[in-house]
């Protein structure tokens, strides 16, 4: 037997994202590593109705941890190019705007250059290098010793003032992406910008500061006094990070009284966008065990391994969707006295995977005695019958015969084993209003010492062995 995990459903954690998009520009999406962050982040981009409404760019700073701060923010700008010519928005810009916002013809040289590297020959292509061409000789007439001083800032690369044609091509496109435009019998609705800046939390301590403090020289456009936006003119930042692990690392640099809270007031609009993907990850793994072992209730029934599951790490969550119990059958049957019982029922299964989530010995004891505690007509009644069908060996064994009639309560349950070849694969239970003795009466049945013999003697059957190296330890 094995979970197979298709999909996890995000669908209410998509929402509050959402509601934090139309209201927040700048976002700490905060989660410990490896709990899911990207995985929310592709469900967020491919969703169908965000898409409508915004058009989503990724950065991963990993990638510039080799280059000089100056440096840094020149792959960024190139890294959204990039994605914006991929995204086909390039060819939708007006260049005049684009190359009448520089202040040179250097400038200009520099940005086509880079264009003509990477877009593939086309329309775009043949644009880019006419309007070259174009303004060629009209810059050169233009410039003047005003103009050179200007410049001079706007092409230092990393510095708060540039304002070269990368970022002139960047603002531009995100202008045009901010307003509707027909374009050849078809329409551009009108769309937000997001930046996503990813996988910070994967980055040395040393650079991931670093390049923080790149980001922050430039998260405000110091042109627009007293006004919160960004260089690039992006309606929303987010910031992929564990924001209470980069306290610790914050203050293990900076010192105990350095204020983190101030420092990353420069990157977040209010408190962080907590998550972890481990909650959903475990209400699937409960829903697909219920269908796989067969047994509705099967957490209501045992509460100690619901608690397990819960407690469980996203690494060990994903050994559980791996682990197929197949592997740990060692017969076909268990044999008591005259009755055999196939490895195949519910029981079995539900004892392995205890033991892989780490049950002890007395827990699993512990989880398998507890009994609901009452039953009455609907679900409480279907409760009692499968916790009935799970448990049916364990009584059998005890009682140390077949049964035919059990009692929990004022209910009676008739009992149908269906068989094979002699043995017990499966087990019918069906209330009932009259019966005949012999009626074995489960309510309140002591089964701890049943149980510990069993998980002893089930060892011959199923692979329990790092059930009692856990014991032995």
């Amino acid at each position: 037997m094995k979970i197979e995990i298709k999909d996890i459903n995000l669908k209410e954690k998509i929402s509050d994202f959402s509601q934090y998009l139309a209201t927040t520009d700048r976002i700490i999406l905060s989660a410990k590593f490896g709990d899911g962050k990207t995985y929310l982040l592709n469900q967020v981009r491919s969703n169908e109705e965000l898409n409508k409404e915004y058009i989503f760019f990724t950065i991963y700073p990993v990638n510039y941890t080799v280059a000089k701060n100056e440096d840094i923010f020149e792959y960024i700008k190139r890294d959204i190019i990039i994605q914006l010519e991929k995204d086909g928005l390039l060819d939708k810009v007006d260049l005049d705007a684009v190359f009448n916002s520089l202040f040179n013809f250097e400038d200009i040289k520099v940005l086509v250059s880079f264009l003509l590297s990477f877009v593939p020959g086309g329309a775009f292509y043949d644009k880019v290098f006419q309007k070259f061409c174009d303004k060629k000789k009209e810059y050169e007439e233009k410039e003047h010793t005003g103009d050179k001083y200007l410049a001079s800032f706007s092409q230092i690369k990393g510095s708060i003032y540039e304002n070269d044609g990368y970022t002139s091509l960047i603002r531009n496109t995100i202008e045009w992406m901010k307003e509707d435009h027909a374009m050849n019998g078809s329409e551009w609705k009108k769309k937000k910008s997001v930046l996503i800046i990813e996988d910070l939390d994967r980055l040395d301590p040393k650079h991931l500061f670093r390049i923080l403090n790149v980001l922050s020289a430039h998260i405000d456009d110091t042109t627009i006094p007293d006004v919160v936006t960004n260089k690039f003119g992006f309606d929303n930042i987010i910031l992929v990070m564990d924001y209470e692990t980069t306290a610790h690392i914050f203050h293990h640099f900076y010192g105990m009284d350095a204020c983190y809270e101030g420092y990353m007031s420069k990157f977040l609009s209010r408190e962080p966008f907590r998550y972890s993907i481990q909650h959903y990850i475990a209400i699937q793994i409960e829903l697909e065990l219920s269908k796989e072992i067969g047994i509705t209730h099967i957490f209501t029934n045992f509460f100690k391994f619901w608690m397990r599951i819960r407690q469980l790490s996203i690494r060990d969550l994903k050994k559980i969707t791996t682990f197929d119990t197949q592997d740990r059958i060692r017969s076909d049957y268990y044999q008591y006295k005259h009755i055999k019982f196939s490895t195949s029922l519910p029981l079995f299964h539900l004892i392995l995977y205890m033991v892989e989530c780490g049950m002890p010995v007395d827990e699993i004891v512990a989880d398998l005695k507890s009994q609901i505690t009452h039953t009455s007509k609907g679900e409480m009644r279907t409760m009692c019958q499968e916790y009935i069908k799970m448990m049916y060996p364990l009584y059998s064994i005890k009682e140390k015969r077949n049964i035919s009639c059990i009692q929990y309560g004022s209910e009676h349950f008739s009992i149908s084993e269906i068989t094979n070849n002699n043995i017990i694969t499966g087990v019918e239970v069906e209330p009932v209003y009259s019966w005949v003795n012999p009626v074995v009466k489960i309510d309140g049945m002591d089964l701890e010492e049943v149980i510990r013999w069993c998980l002893s003697e089930f060892s011959t059957c199923i692979n329990l062995a790092a059930l009692w190296d856990k014991q032995k330890s």
